[in-house]
């Protein structure tokens, strides 16, 4: 952050590009201050019975957010892809998933728009699994034709088993043999104790309460009472213990998502939000000084 800013309050639609003026992006471009922008990418799918749909795209766009005020005025937070690729997750209403390849393109007339502009340095940060390595062996041609310093980042990849450990009950628990279950050893990483907690001290309002009994009274069937369409969606993961591979592990991992979310706090959520924004805002930070020497 400029030493001159640290001391002054900066609104947060400040760095939303969307939020902006035409006159506002113009000037702090003509100044030299806006040296980069963030796409955030995530997915509206299912997040068990407690989280909003849209958590991955809320999330990532609340980190890139977070980056752009810590760096402030240097980065802006562009209209990111909300939908993103998310077929093994069609048994479940309300999920939504793209192609690959529609992502791509978008993220790639975007990004040509913001060049066009003069905004040399992009970091696409993900918030959904199914989008990771999304742009992978895309990067290289499309740094090269647009002329610009380009990378991709899932906001959580910068903790490490032990930092992870440090603040959430069930990784601790998996690295010291007390889950007894497959389903629960799979089942840390998606609306579970980690991003529930990450909600919760982000945008409260979008995680309900619940309890298991109420989860049970449900009677949740994701492996045997799904439609044709579903089955289509399902089918190239059919290797990992979808249907065509056997039994569906789903329902067990599914209610053990639910057991561990119960875990979380927004203190965790707090402490959570300021490993990935420090480890984006590097990130960032790196590829802009990258953009100068050039």
């Amino acid at each position: 952050m400029d030493k001159n800013t640290e001391s002054r309050y900066v609104h947060p639609d400040q760095v939303m590009l969307a939020e902006c003026t035409r006159k506002e992006i113009r000037h702090a471009l003509a100044r030299g201050d806006l040296k980069a922008a963030i796409i955030p990418i995530g997915a509206i799918e299912q997040h068990n019975e407690h989280l909003a749909l849209g958590f991955d795209i809320f999330a990532s766009t609340f980190i890139a957010q977070q980056v752009a005020l810590k760096l402030y005025p240097q980065a802006t937070v562009a209209p990111g892809s909300p939908v993103g690729y998310s077929p093994y997750h069609m048994a479940r209403k309300g999920t939504l998933t793209l192609r690959k390849e529609t992502m791509q393109a978008y993220l790639y007339d975007v990004i040509a728009s913001l060049r066009t502009h003069g905004i040399r340095t992009v970091l696409v940060v993900n918030g959904h699994g199914g989008n990771h390595n999304m742009l992978k062996d895309l990067l290289p041609q499309w740094r090269q034709e647009l002329d610009v310093t380009l990378d991709e980042v899932s906001y959580w990849t910068g903790m490490s088993e032990q930092e992870q450990a440090d603040i959430l009950q069930g990784y601790r628990d998996l690295r010291d043999g007390k889950l007894d279950t497959v389903a629960r050893q799979t089942a840390l990483n998606h609306a579970s104790e980690e991003e529930t907690s990450l909600m919760m001290a982000a945008y409260p309002q979008r995680v309900r309460a619940f309890t298991m009994e109420e989860y049970d009274a449900e009677n949740l069937d994701y492996a045997d009472d799904l439609s044709a369409k579903v089955r289509e969606y399902l089918e190239p993961f059919s290797g990992q213990g979808w249907p065509a591979a056997g039994p569906n592990p789903e329902n067990a991992r599914d209610r053990a998502r639910q057991e561990n979310a119960l875990l979380s706090t927004a203190e965790k959520g707090a402490r959570l939000t300021a490993f990935h924004t420090q480890f984006v805002a590097n990130m960032l930070k790196q590829m802009i000084d990258a953009s100068a020497r050039e």
